[in-house]
């Protein structure tokens, strides 16, 4: 009788289990600890072989798990580091999160293991401070594309909640929809924002809450070139150039050298360079330039004076 192939699910569940195990159990043999997880001693040896490529974030020789099973016996060496407590950073908390959130989707509503995952996420969401609960995939109320298809089809005017990733903020905004657009897999609210007084783009999983005005809102002013066009900006690449690479979407970068973008959105050119923390550096415009520099010498001042 064939049996059935196990689920991801189960098999990272399995995986998870085995670290703790054979550290209460060091030197256990693979033949025993195959019966303990009711598996064939082949399929142990893959799991561990698995494990043996896993460890702390770094991944480096000093990170990886010192796992011993080429004699027949199982013993982790670095138990001990592996125990220790870890304080996760913005990126990692965020990934988990995430990584979180798609287990849950893949589970009854009613699982305790849904409602004990849900928690998990709540409690890293409000240690890292992140004001929106993230999502691994979209979920845009049905009633809130309504809402919207609606104002748009009526000429009515929308009071939205809107989270900016790029400010890490939640905000009411005025909004005058005027079309529903997709872009690389993302639903996006074309609009013109009295707010701001100008045309912008609102991510639709990003809208926290809309409220439709009753009121025929009046016909947004022409779109001027500069509404529509894209920002030009120049960086220097100084390190960690395989990053860079990635954070700005370059194709080929070289060391002290500059390179020319285009970008929509100052603020996520700011928080940018910031992050990438002396790996790259503005050289035009000039006036983000200042900005960034204010920034910074705003977070040194405050490191300074704990």
């Amino acid at each position: 009788m064939v049996k059935n192939k196990p689920t991801p699910l189960a098999e990272t569940e399995r995986l998870l289990a085995l670290v703790p195990f054979i550290t209460a159990n060091q030197g256990i043999s693979v033949k025993e600890l195959s019966a303990a997880f009711d598996v064939s001693p082949k399929q142990m040896v893959s799991d561990l072989t698995t494990l043996w490529m896993c460890g702390l974030p770094g991944y480096t020789a000093l990170e990886l798990m010192d796992l011993s099973f080429e004699s027949g016996f199982v013993t982790i060496q670095n138990a001990e580091t592996l125990q220790s407590p870890r304080t996760l950073n913005l990126e990692e908390q965020v990934a988990l999160i995430m990584g979180l959130d798609l287990l849950s989707q893949s589970l009854p509503t009613d699982s305790a293991l849904k409602q004990n995952i849900e928690i998990l996420g709540q409690r890293l969401s409000k240690s890292s401070r992140i004001t929106s609960k993230l999502r691994a995939i979209s979920n845009i109320p049905a009633s809130m594309r309504a809402e919207i298809e609606t104002a748009i089809v009526r000429k009515h005017a929308l009071d939205i909640s809107y989270y900016s990733i790029y400010r890490d903020e939640i905000s009411q905004r005025l909004v005058r929809p005027l079309e529903l657009r997709v872009d690389e897999n993302a639903e996006y609210l074309y609009a013109f924002c009295e707010t701001s007084q100008d045309f912008r783009t609102f991510r639709l999983d990003r809208i926290q809450s809309c409220t439709s005005i009753n009121k025929v809102s009046d016909e947004p002013p022409a779109m001027t070139d500069s509404a529509a066009a894209k920002q030009s900006f120049t960086v220097r690449f100084n390190s960690r150039l395989r990053v860079m690479k990635e954070r700005f979407d370059a194709e080929e970068i070289s060391s002290k050298s500059e390179y020319s973008f285009d970008s929509f959105s100052s603020q996520w050119l700011i928080r940018s360079i910031l992050a990438s923390a002396g790996s790259a550096e503005l050289v035009t415009p000039l006036g983000l330039r200042e900005k960034i520099c204010e920034k910074s010498q705003l977070l040194l001042d405050r490191y300074q004076s704990q």
